[in-house]
């Protein structure tokens, strides 16, 4: 034995989701998400409890006082010291750069859009070879664009719908605070939806780009994070980076795997 457990929890608790996975040796058994709204310690042990009953039903003993005692809970993210059941909390950076590689073996470049912060992640054979990141201003960031959409009373589940109209109106301002502003002037002259999502999106792909630049970007590149899922925003980061983004599946849990694969590899 390696002293490695069968079975791992990782849970990624960011500014906006809290993601969860069950991880055994032989693969995902389990998956947990939801909003993390105003409690992110509550958040995380919905979560946590979910992957409980999940246990349960792969033959483990979930009725266990303390679940952490025979499962590791491994936990990243935003509120990772939220997760009071954790046995151990590692970087969001580290685990987004992990779980890409258990997702797709051989991957080079991670982008993570978070909530609060965009990161591009240099990796080889999993490991963070370089990064950067923004957390300084919340253009480039999910919490950006979801904003825009609820200004249009949408949410993140027509953003796709919006931007495959292919339509963009560039914005001038690189700030998310005087972007805000302008989008409201271009309403005003009668832009569409449509074009003011498409430049958003652009705006937002230019912003990552110049990230890009200072790591140093090698392919296959994925995207992680809460906009894993965006056919659009990574058709606009594949015209802006000039490479292609590849499709993750279950990206959007990449560092919640990532996180129990310490605990189970």
């Amino acid at each position: 034995m390696d002293g490695k457990a069968e079975y791992s929890i990782g849970i990624d608790c960011g500014s906006t989701l809290c993601k969860g996975v069950l991880l055994s040796r032989h693969g995902v058994a389990a998956y947990s998400l939801q909003p993390t709204g105003w409690n992110l310690q509550e958040s995380a042990s919905h979560v946590l409890a979910n992957l409980k009953g999940n246990a349960a039903d792969v033959g483990l003993n979930a009725a266990d006082n303390d679940l952490a005692v025979n499962i590791p809970v491994i936990a990243t993210g935003y509120g990772r010291d939220m997760v009071t059941e954790r046995t151990k909390a590692v970087t969001e950076i580290s685990a987004h750069a992990r779980g890409a590689e258990y997702l797709m073996p051989g991957v080079r470049t991670v982008i993570d859009i978070g909530g609060q912060d965009c990161k591009v992640i240099a990796v080889e054979n999993g490991k963070v070879t370089s990064f950067q990141m923004n957390d300084k201003c919340a253009a480039g960031t999910g919490r950006f664009m979801q904003m825009v959409l609820e200004r249009f009373n949408a949410d993140i589940n027509l953003l796709d719908t919006l931007l495959a109209a292919g339509k963009i109106i560039r914005l001038n301002s690189t700030c998310a605070v005087f972007a805000e502003s302008e989008i409201i002037g271009l309403l005003a002259k009668g832009h569409s939806r449509e074009e003011i999502v498409g430049g958003v999106a652009l705006s937002m792909a230019v912003k990552i780009s110049s990230l890009a630049a200072r790591v140093g970007l090698k392919p296959p590149v994925v995207l992680t994070g809460g906009l894993a899922e965006s056919s659009g925003i990574r058709r606009a980061l594949s015209e802006v980076l000039k490479v292609d983004v590849q499709f993750l599946p279950q990206g959007i849990y990449a560092g919640a795997i990532g996180a129990a694969c310490i605990g189970v590899f």
